[in-house]
């Protein structure tokens, strides 16, 4: 597990490193590689209504397209240069894994891959990686709300196969992959997991107080239809 407080942003997508100054006004979000303790870290730190755990085990196959949605609901997104689908079977899924690439400037995989998570927010965000390269794969996303922090995957999970879950300070959209080198770094997630709002948690809260209300008054008609029985 690691804590990461961030005072200053001196990177844009695309960048390994971040360099971060501690101090008490800071925000901060935490960086895991262990799936089960990123799992105890969202039960005991997010708040109550959005920290229930959808999972995606990639199931179903979905081809290659520059665009595709995932069972979990998660939009995936390729950016230029190149278009899809090709024959590398980017931003698809296959035998119970997503496959894609990306790759710095013009050349032949993609210059990011943006995730939009179904219900536009979520506190936490994680998956198994495969196959990263040193220097390469990037995530990137606004997980503390002062703007976009970049994690280099291979140096937060310590190798090319391991977690990398993030659990944020507030609320984000989407999360995106880039890289930091020129050199493609095709990669593969087995399983991607994110928090979403309970049901009725995204109805609002008006919507809530209605429907208690409406559930009240068919239990009060229960109860006047049980005592004239």
């Amino acid at each position: 597990m690691k804590l990461n407080t961030v005072n200053s942003l001196v990177l844009v997508t695309g960048t390994a490193t971040l360099l971060f100054s501690a101090v008490s006004s800071a925000s901060a979000f935490t960086v895991y590689t262990d799936r089960a303790a990123w799992e105890a870290a969202i039960a005991s730190s997010i708040p109550p209504g959005w920290n229930t755990i959808l999972t995606d085990t990639f199931s179903n196959d979905i081809a290659s397209a520059q665009s595709i949605t995932l069972d979990s609901g998660i939009v995936s997104t390729n950016s230029g240069p190149i278009t899809l689908p090709n024959s590398f079977n980017n931003n698809s899924v296959s035998g119970g894994v997503y496959n894609n690439a990306t790759q710095a400037g013009n050349g032949t995989a993609s210059n990011t891959i943006t995730w939009v998570f179904p219900s536009l927010k979520t506190w936490a965000f994680g998956a198994d990686f495969i196959s990263v390269n040193d220097g390469g794969l990037t995530l990137t996303g606004n997980f503390d709300g002062t703007g976009d922090q970049t994690l280099s995957v291979f140096a937060e999970i310590g190798g090319g196969t391991g977690f990398l879950g993030i659990v944020g300070m507030t609320k984000f959209d989407s999360v995106v992959f880039g890289n930091n080198s020129d050199i493609v770094d095709g990669f593969g997630i087995d399983n991607a997991s994110h928090t979403v709002p309970e049901p009725l948690t995204m109805l609002g809260a008006g919507a809530a107080f209605a429907f208690g209300g409406a559930f009240k008054r068919k239990l009060g008609q229960a109860k006047k239809k049980d005592k004239n029985a």
